[in-house]
C-alpha cells in the first residue's frame, strides 16, 4: 500500500458557519469535531480570534524563556543573553506574526509579556519602579512590535514577488462572492496595514526588492506609531 496515510488520532474536523455540523467517519472511526486546532504550530479558529493565538504564543514563549532561565540568571555577559533572547525566545513568541491582525488589546499583551521577560533578565520586579525606557536601555533586546512589523513587510514583499499560483497568492486575492456581507463591520485583514501605507498598487511596488526593502524602515515606524 502506498500514498498518503491518514493518522486518525491526529485528524480533527472543524466546521464554519456556512456548513451544518455532521458526523464524519473514516474506516468506521468517527473523527473528533472541534472548535479550534493547532496547525503547523498556529492555533486555528473559525471566528479568527487573534487573542486566542496571542495567548497561545505567550504561553509557548514563556515556556522557552523558562528553559533558558538558568542562562538569563547566570553571570554570562549580557550581550550573549540579548542574542539568546532575540534568536530563541522572540521567534517563538511571534511565530506566524506575518499574518496577524493586531488590536490594542493584543498589542498590550505582547508588550507586557516582553517587558516581564526583560525584568527577569535584569533580576528586578515591578516594585523596583524602573521605567520601561530604562529597562529597554539596559537589555537592548529587539522590540517585539518592531520585529512583527518587519516580518509583515518582508512577507508581503515575498508574496508580491511570487510568479506561480501557490495558495498563498490565491488566498491573498480571494474574495467570497457567494455569501452575503455581514451586517457588522468586516474583520480586518493582515494585508490592510500594507495597503494603508503603500496603497492598492503595493504589489507592483514590492516587485522591486531593493525599493521595497528601503521602504520597510518607514513602514515599521509608521506601524508602531499607529498600531
Amino acid at each position: 500500500m502506498s500514498g498518503l496515510k491518514m493518522n486518525l488520532k491526529k485528524t480533527q474536523v472543524m466546521f464554519n458557519n456556512y456548513i451544518n455540523s455532521c458526523s464524519i467517519k473514516v474506516d468506521n472511526n468517527e473523527l473528533e469535531i472541534v472548535d479550534n486546532y493547532i496547525y503547523l504550530g498556529r492555533k486555528i479558529t473559525m471566528n479568527n480570534d487573534i487573542m486566542e493565538e496571542i495567548l497561545n504564543r505567550t504561553k509557548l514563549g514563556w515556556r522557552k524563556f523558562g528553559q533558558l532561565n538558568i542562562v538569563f540568571k547566570s553571570n554570562m555577559p549580557f550581550c550573549l543573553k540579548r542574542k539568546l533572547f532575540d534568536q530563541c525566545v522572540l521567534p517563538v513568541l511571534t511565530y506566524g506574526c506575518e499574518t496577524w491582525t493586531l488590536n490594542s488589546k493584543s498589542i498590550q499583551k505582547l508588550n507586557t509579556t516582553q517587558r516581564s521577560m526583560e525584568r527577569q533578565m535584569l533580576n528586578i520586579t515591578r516594585y523596583d519602579k524602573k521605567r520601561n525606557i530604562w529597562i529597554r536601555n539596559q537589555t537592548k533586546v529587539c522590540d517585539i512590535m518592531r520585529w512583527i512589523a518587519s516580518k509583515k513587510w518582508q512577507w508581503a514583499g515575498h508574496i508580491a514577488r511570487r510568479k506561480d499560483n501557490r495558495w498563498t497568492v490565491e488566498i491573498l486575492n480571494w474574495i467570497p462572492r457567494d455569501h452575503k456581507r455581514p451586517r457588522s463591520r468586516p474583520k480586518k485583514r493582515w494585508i490592510e496595514d500594507i495597503i494603508k501605507f503603500k496603497g492598492v498598487q503595493w504589489k507592483q511596488i514590492a516587485r522591486c526588492r531593493d525599493s521595497w526593502t528601503e521602504a520597510g524602515v518607514a513602514f515599521i515606524l509608521h506601524w508602531i506609531d499607529n498600531g
